[in-house]
């Protein structure tokens, strides 16, 4: 009886791999929890062989400690499979252990290299070719990405039972292969990200060799993997199908039809630390144009900018993205803001399942991007992570806007709860449209995109006027510039258009993707008045109140009920009754601005923090300044203007409803709006002459004194468009208990001349450090974006204390931009999006941050394309001034509708006005192929002298 147990135990443990001995080597891991854990991947490798058929009745030996000291350790061995540190860390650079393992090659000991154990240093003294049939040669290159593996031979036996698979682990893309005798046998399309030395940005799709077989000269066989960089990768089943083939190919094991078992017990592997959901909210995080929902412009979580270390010369340039796609041949131009993330978990794609701090970008040219804000394990910061097109982009006619397809203009909008980037684009076909994408993948989300027609917007309008508001134009000019918001709840995103028949301000249901209310803002439109097109768009509180501020166009004013041209509109939105009007406020000399085009709506409004009651009246305040220069201080629960129409036009500035300073206003000689940026004028502030375009923003010191910065133009002289200092100002809300609060300039920027600039933001380590960015786009409003001498913007750092100038971007190291668009913060980092995404900071690359503290005189980069002295002659056409006009200018001066001016209004200005405009401003485009004497004839024709 004892006999028959020993007989059938022994029967027991005989099975395929009886007489084999498998030693697995694990090195000490050296990248943190679930990377390199050489030591618990032995571990795991061997409970799965053990959990083998195909493997019964071998010996399973595991060493986890690096390789082993008792030199009769690998005696016997069928197959040892090495798992560790590659190059200088390289267990084999040992001269001993190198000569133990050649003599265990030359018996035909199968080999089985995983990861960096096929990694030798670049100095030649360990050439594993001979042994593995691959090597890769120092740590030169790298990619940490999701992909699919497929296998390349499906009769190999390492294959067998092997489909193709898609996980997250980190390859080596150059492998140096020997001459003869390699089998690839898993294959992989990878995006490298760190090659020769450096991480790349670039996205390089190669096709590479990640798994082979080699069957040495000398009989022996080996197997190489160059991926399980994460232990992680070893619960992924056909990878875990591949390792154990190999390990029993090698040890001369018959594997099946349908390959080895190797189901291997049940684990739990930690690994890369992620979120439970796609976005993790962060207080440094940008979501929306400006700042926040209130459009405060103060970003007040950036401890790491200080202006000490801002002022330090190694400030500047830490990263780039590559240029964004181009589009017909013309790169892209960013019109639309930054905005940023601080822990996005990729859903799809080679990223998939890594957590990021990622920038997004929309473009002109209708793309949508998220990228890399910093380094990431081999992913480098500028890394494009995804990107979706959503349509071509329009070209709006009769002439494109500033003369470059039109996709997004518009800051996007994030939800963070939702994951969700809302976005809208122009093309071709749909004209506008608002997108839902996904934040973590770049998908556009089911339902989506809604299209923002006007047949949608008169269907729902709560404006209306006796008649429908179809565009009257011949062409479709809408501009959707203002960016995006939305409601505190997520449930609506606020959209306003510009340069339409009449401006728009429309709300789309995001839960049942639909414009569910819209609101016109000229009832009985006429002209193109009334747009909303500031880069500020709506501004909301914390109530959901919506306000939006409009424009004009030249002859824009009527007396009409229910237009709200050149005023502030707040309004409410309930899902049971949409858009309704509950506040307005027009300024006192409306009349005249909408009639010479100065917009009041060029910017956007600005909610600011609410104020202690005991210091004022008027708590809860708002800001808003427009073209004429001037800053309007509004109670916003107390708007002072009616529902049904605006207030008579007048010319007694102190009448204006805002809250007024009770110090006189020199161009008025007593009580009125203050002017910022002058020369005050009733008359010329509109195109190249505007004195501003932007959004205030605000900072609260330590005491609880809000402090206004404000960005501009003043002119040189009435009807110039030279700009002199000053171009940032710095205002003080003015409070006394029991009385309205006002507006007083504090202190003015008298060094630096901007040309057109975007809006203020301020960063701050909550009420400390102050610093106020500001992104010029270095050019003329008119100035084309298209062509090789578009404009190179300057980006600027000034004190928010003293408005002492910190540093600037040096010349022409921002690449071309759009207009009013501003800089975003990603945690200590400062970033632009121009034709691309470039982000500046502390601790910038010597060769391009070495370049010392800006001196206080500097003068701004002169705007490409500004002096006409360089342009090519032209010869003079033989005709009269009379004729050119009828020929160039008479179709859009004739007929003049929004911002086009009427003859009349030309035969206004002085003939240096006309030539000034034909040559360097708004109409050089349309005046190309005219000689220098033929402006001048056109100028004679219209110009008084």
């Amino acid at each position: 009886m004892g006999i028959s147990w020993l007989m059938l135990l022994a029967a027991g443990c005989r099975g395929p791999g009886e007489g084999r001995r498998i030693v697995l080597i694990g090195g000490s891991g050296t990248e943190g929890p679930g990377r390199h854990a050489y030591a618990e991947g032995v571990q795991r490798l061997a409970a799965v062989l053990r959990g083998s058929a195909q493997a019964r009745g071998a010996e399973i030996v595991v060493y986890d400690q690096g390789w082993p000291a008792d030199s009769t350790a690998l005696r016997g061995a069928s197959s040892i499979v090495l798992y560790f540190d590659g190059l200088e860390r390289h267990p084999l650079g040992d001269d001993a252990r190198r000569e133990q393992l050649a003599a265990l090659v030359r018996q035909g000991v199968g080999l089985v290299a995983l990861h960096q154990a096929s990694t030798v240093p670049a100095d030649g003294t360990l050439d594993l070719r001979t042994w593995l049939g691959a090597e890769r040669v120092g740590m030169f290159d790298r990619t940490t990405e999701t992909t699919t593996i497929e296998p390349v031979d499906m009769t190999h036996p390492v294959t067998r039972g092997v489909s193709a698979f898609r996980y997250r682990d980190e390859f080596y893309p150059t492998l140096r292969f020997a001459a003869q005798g390699v089998q690839p046998l898993l294959r992989g399309t990878v995006h490298v990200q760190y090659r020769d030395g450096a991480a790349v940005v670039e996205d390089r799709p190669e096709t590479v060799t990640v798994g082979w077989a080699f069957r040495r000269p000398d009989g022996g066989r080996s197997f190489g993997y160059s991926g399980a960089h994460y232990l992680a990768a070893l619960e992924q089943p056909m990878l875990r199908q591949v390792l154990v083939n190999a390990i029993l190919w090698t040890a001369g094991i018959e594997i099946p039809a349908a390959g080895a078992d190797a189901a291997g017990p049940a684990t739990s592997v930690s690994g890369e630390s992620a979120t439970s959901g796609v976005v993790t909210a962060s207080t440094g995080d940008a979501t929306t144009f400006h700042a926040d929902r209130q459009r405060s412009g103060w970003h007040r979580h950036q401890p790491g900018l200080t202006p000490a270390r801002v002022r330090d010369p190694s400030f500047g340039l830490l990263w780039e993205s590559p240029q964004l796609d181009a589009y017909e041949g013309q790169p892209p131009r960013l019109y639309a803001s930054p905005l940023y993330l601080s822990q996005v978990r990729m859903t799809t794609g080679q990223h998939q399942g890594q957590t990021f701090r990622v920038v997004f970008a929309a473009s002109s040219h209708g793309h949508v991007y998220a990228i890399n804000a910093a380094r990431a394990g081999d992913v480098a910061a500028g890394r494009i992570l995804w990107q979706t097109q959503l349509a071509p982009p329009c070209h709006l006619q009769p002439a494109p806007l500033d003369l470059v397809p039109t996709g997004v203009l518009s800051t996007p909008v994030i939800d963070v709860a939702r994951g969700r980037l809302y976005v809208t684009s122009c093309d071709p076909k749909q004209r506008w449209q608002a997108y839902a994408l996904d934040i973590g993948s770049g998908k556009v989300v089911e339902g989506w995109p809604v299209r923002l027609d006007e047949a949608r917007f008169n269907a729902v309008n709560a404006n209306a006027g006796p008649s429908l508001v179809p565009p009257k134009r011949r062409f479709d000019f809408r501009v959707q510039r203002g960016a995006l918001n939305l409601s505190p709840d997520g449930s609506r995103l606020y959209v306003t258009f510009g340069e339409t028949e009449t401006g728009w301000l429309v709300a789309v249901d995001t839960v049942h993707p639909r414009v569910a209310s819209a609101f016109a803002a000229v009832a009985m439109p006429h002209r193109g008045s009334g747009g909303i097109w500031g880069a500020g768009g709506p501004a909301l509180d914390t109530e959901g109140n919506v306000f939006v501020v409009t424009g004009s166009g030249f002859d824009g004013y009527r007396d009409q009920p229910h237009d709200w041209t050149q005023s502030v509109l707040k309004l409410s939105d309930a899902a049971n009754e949409g858009l309704r009007l509950r506040g307005t406020y027009t300024p006192f000399n409306h009349c005249g601005t909408a009639k010479m085009d100065i917009d009041l709506g060029s910017g956007g409004i600005s909610l600011l923090a609410e104020l202690e009651p005991s210091l004022t009246t008027t708590p809860r305040l708002m800001m808003v300044g427009g073209k004429q220069g001037n800053a309007y201080l509004l109670d916003r629960d107390h708007l002072p203007g009616k529902l049904d129409r605006r207030p008579a036009c007048g010319l007694a500035a102190a009448t204006d409803g805002s809250l007024l300073a009770p110090s006189p206003q020199p161009q008025f000689g007593g009580r009125g709006p203050l002017n910022v940026f002058g020369p005050y004028s009733e008359q010329d502030a509109a195109m190249d002459q505007a004195r501003g375009r932007s959004v205030p923003a605000y900072y609260r010191d330590g005491q609880g004194m809000i402090h206004v910065y404000m960005t501009g133009n003043t002119r040189r002289a009435e009807g110039s468009a030279d700009a002199v200092p000053p171009s940032l100002v710095r205002l003080r809300v003015a409070t006394t208990p029991g009385q309205p609060a006002h507006l007083a300039i504090e202190r003015r920027q008298m060094e630096q001349v901007l040309i057109n600039p975007g809006s203020p933001v301020v960063s701050s380590d909550g009420a400390r450090d102050p610093i106020v960015w500001v992104l010029d786009e270095n050019a003329r409003r008119s100035a084309p974006l298209a062509g090789t001498d578009s404009p190179a913007p300057v980006l600027y750092a000034f004190d928010g204390k003293n408005l002492d100038l910190l540093w600037k971007s040096a010349p022409g190291e921002l690449h071309t931009s759009g207009k009013y668009n501003e800089p975003v913060f990603a945690d200590g980092v400062v970033v632009v999006g121009t034709d691309r995404i470039q982000a500046f900071g502390p601790d910038a690359p010597a060769r391009v941050a070495k370049r010392g503290p800006v001196p206080a005189d500097a003068v701004p980069v002169a705007p490409r394309g500004a002096d006409s002295s360089t342009s090519v002659a032209v010869a003079d056409s033989g005709l009269d001034g009379a004729t050119l006009f009828q020929q160039r200018c008479a179709a859009c001066h004739d007929h003049p509708q929004g911002n086009i001016p009427p003859r009349s209004l030309l035969e206004s200005r002085s003939r240096a006005y006309i030539v000034d405009t034909l040559t360097l401003g708004a109409m050089r485009a349309q005046a190309a192929g005219l000689s220098r004497h033929d402006i001048e004839k056109i100028a004679n024709h219209l110009g008084r002298k």
